[in-house]
C-alpha cells in the first residue's frame, strides 16, 4: 500500500527529527550538544528502508556488485553537487570532509530511501572508519565470501585497523535468505 508506505517513511524521518530536537534540548541547543551520524535500515522483506544522516554508509552486495545506498553529507559533496568544486577538489579540500548534517548538531537533514533486496543480497552498514581504509572493491570481496556475517564483519574491521584506521570502525552485515 503506497499510502501506508509513505506514512512509514514520514515517520522514520520524523523520528530522526525528534531525536535531534531532544539532544539539542537536553544539551542547550546547537553548538553545545553532542552530535552523531546515523545510518539504519529497517527490513520489511523484501524491502529495506534506509535512514541516513552524516557520513556513515549503507551498501548492499547484489549479484557480486557492491552498490552504495547513501551519499556522505559533507561539505565536499555539497560543493560538488552545487557545481562549485570537482570531486578532486572536494577530496583535497581541508573542509571537504566536514559534516553538513548530524543528529544533535547545528543542522540535520535526514535522507530516507528504499531498495528491494533479493535472496543472496548482503546489506552492509558501516562507519567512515571502515570506508576510509578499505576500498569498495575489497569490501565487495569480503562480502562475497561464503563465511558468516560475523566473520565477514570481523575481517573487514581488522583490515581497516591494520591499514591504520584511527577512527571508530563499525560494520554490520546481513545475508538475505
Amino acid at each position: 500500500d503506497v499510502g501506508r508506505e509513505n506514512e512509514f517513511l514520514e515517520r522514520l524521518e520524523a523520528g530522526v527529527e525528534r531525536a535531534h530536537q531532544q539532544i539539542q534540548k537536553q544539551f542547550g541547543g546547537p553548538g553545545g550538544a553532542p552530535s552523531t551520524t546515523l545510518t539504519m535500515v529497517t527490513l520489511v522483506g523484501p524491502r529495506a528502508y534506509v535512514v541516513h544522516v552524516g557520513d556513515s554508509r549503507a551498501y548492499y552486495l547484489h549479484h557480486g556488485r557492491l552498490r552504495q545506498l547513501t551519499r556522505d553529507q559533507t561539505m565536499g559533496n555539497y560543493m560538488v553537487d552545487a557545481g562549485a568544486w570537482t570531486e578532486e577538489q572536494a577530496a583535497r579540500a581541508k573542509v571537504g570532509g566536514n559534516l553538513t548534517s548530524t543528529v544533535g548538531g547545528t543542522e540535520v537533514a535526514p535522507e530516507i530511501g528504499l531498495v528491494d533486496l533479493e535472496p543472496g543480497d548482503m546489506p552492509l552498514l558501516c562507519t567512515d572508519g571502515l570506508t576510509k581504509h578499505v576500498t569498495d572493491d575489497r569490501v565487495a570481496t569480503f562480502l562475497s565470501r561464503p563465511d558468516s556475517a560475523e566473520s565477514i564483519c570481523r575481517a573487514m574491521v581488522s583490515s581497516a585497523l591494520e591499514a591504520g584506521g584511527p577512527d571508530n570502525v563499525t560494520a554490520i552485515v546481513a545475508r538475505m535468505r
